[in-house]
């Protein structure tokens, strides 16, 4: 759904509830952010709904000053915090999508250890307990050569480190310089 889309359904409910849900959605976040965090996440579909609806329920009972929210006026409760709960909700999905995901996807993500990265590469050409090593030698000369001089590195420790089993692997020339460019490749968009 666009934004205006999402405005438009706005347009129905009252605008107590609009007001309530908008503090719904705040304190929904302040929960996910602190008390809930490691929830599953199907959990946030539902809280804002549910916590619209009991919001909804305790201001018309301060509003009433009574328990009449819950007896004889259980209808308009149920009304009232029906639609503060889907507004809650509406607000809730705007705010995940429009706004936190923004300033979440600015951010830079993590840098994930290169080795653990480069490894699923080496895993048909370097033998498992070399292949930590051969990473290793990897990333330094990617770091200290570019273009050509990256790939002839590649190919050189490669072929340095490609055995298996003590016996050198059935790998072809071609083969071992198509791994290079892809190990070159790797280097030249993973490391600083």
């Amino acid at each position: 759904m666009t934004m205006m889309q999402y405005l438009s359904a706005f347009r129905v409910y009252s605008m107590d509830a609009l007001i309530l849900a908008l503090a719904v959605t705040l304190c929904t976040s302040l929960l996910k952010k602190t008390v809930l965090k490691k929830c599953p996440k199907k959990v946030y579909v539902f809280l804002p709904f549910v916590l619209g609806f009991l919001f909804y329920a305790a201001y018309r009972a301060i509003l009433t000053k009574s328990a009449e929210p819950f007896t004889s006026g259980l209808t308009q409760t149920f009304e009232g915090g029906f639609a503060c709960g889907c507004a809650a909700t509406l607000y809730y999905v705007v705010y995940e999508q429009f706004f936190r995901t923004a300033t979440t996807s600015a951010a830079e993500p993590p840098k994930a250890d290169e080795y653990y990265l480069l490894a699923p590469i080496l895993k048909g050409i370097v033998a498992e307990e070399k292949q930590e090593e051969a990473a290793k030698a990897l990333i330094k000369g990617g770091k200290e050569n570019t273009g050509d001089d990256l790939t002839r590195f590649c190919l050189e420790t490669l072929r340095a480190y490609a055995v298996n089993g003590g016996e050198e692997t059935p790998l072809t020339e071609g083969e071992l310089f198509l791994y290079a460019k892809t190990v070159s490749a790797f280097l030249s968009n993973h490391t600083v």
